[in-house]
């Protein structure tokens, strides 16, 4: 607790160099987009689970001494695990620990940067819930709306470019709607609370997060072929940071739900990877009858 409240993680330090420089944020339940979150709870007393893979090419840029620039982080996987629990049928809890697994670069004259890029190390842990002001959209009803918030714990590493040292939140709306029951559109408005830090010749703070998805879908969701889009907006400095993502998912008999997709960054922002590639498998636990 003392951790929390001090913004600190046992064995780090303030001064140590470093921040969270995984730009993909995974959404957290088993029927959410790769990059979108949707309208859907959990039945209550039921629970889920998400594992999702994410690879980024030239994931970070950082300024060199010298002033010149070059990428930090030129390969970057992640995996992202997530566990789900419905306390009421409208009110869903997850949790969520991120997992740096392979990252290559060179921090060699970077400003501010003392420590060698590594991997196999824990990212900070997320702790959230989700309410839904509607039921989930479907053909009889055909538009849902939700309210998603996360505190991220900064227990992750800063050397391994993991976690900002200091506690992080997360709050986001979320809408959907089905149109002519073969077409969705979805969307979230959120803002994710950052430190100010000066590291690598960048600067971090606090971002407006939009994102915005739709496409094809089959009878019951068993087949969604379409694209997610979002934007990170520093609030406080300039270097905006865009995604596109071509998305195929489907739904299987028994709640298991498999998505894939990949898509090129855009943007000035350090943190924009010239592509991602992202792998998820969910499976959430049938209503009880």
């Amino acid at each position: 607790m003392v951790a929390c409240v001090t913004g600190l993680a046992p064995g780090v330090a303030l001064g140590d160099p470093g921040f969270d420089a995984n730009r993909y944020l995974a959404p957290p339940l088993a029927d959410d987009g790769l990059d979108i979150q949707r309208p859907t709870t959990l039945k209550g007393g039921t629970w889920g689970g998400v594992v999702a893979l994410s690879h980024a090419s030239d994931a970070l840029t950082g300024r060199l001494e010298d002033g010149g620039e070059r990428e930090i982080i030129e390969e970057q996987l992640w995996l992202w695990a997530f566990a789900a629990y419905g306390v009421v049928d409208r009110l869903t809890l997850h949790v969520g620990l991120p997992i740096p697994i392979r990252q290559v670069g060179d921090t060699n004259g970077v400003q501010g940067v003392t420590s060698k890029l590594h991997s196999f190390a824990v990212g900070d842990l997320r702790l959230g819930g989700r309410v839904g002001l509607t039921g989930p959209p479907r053909e009889v009803a055909p538009f849902g709306l939700a309210l998603d918030a996360a505190l991220f714990i900064p227990i992750g590493s800063r050397e391994a470019f993991a976690s900002d040292g200091k506690v992080r939140v997360q709050v986001t709306a979320i809408a959907e709607s089905i149109v002519e029951h073969h077409f969705f559109v979805g969307g979230t408005v959120g803002v994710l609370t950052r430190p100010e830090l000066h590291e690598a010749g960048t600067t971090t703070g606090t971002m407006l997060q939009l994102a915005a998805a739709g496409g094809l879908r089959s009878h019951h969701d068993a087949l969604r072929l379409g694209a997610e889009a979002n934007a990170q907006i520093p609030l406080a400095h300039a270097g905006a940071s865009y995604e596109i993502l071509g998305v195929a998912k489907t739904s299987l008999f028994g709640g298991l739900h498999l998505t894939v997709g990949a898509g090129p960054g855009i943007g000035s922002g350090w943190q924009t990877p010239d592509l991602r590639a992202v792998a998820r498998v969910g499976w959430q636990q049938p209503p009880r009858r």
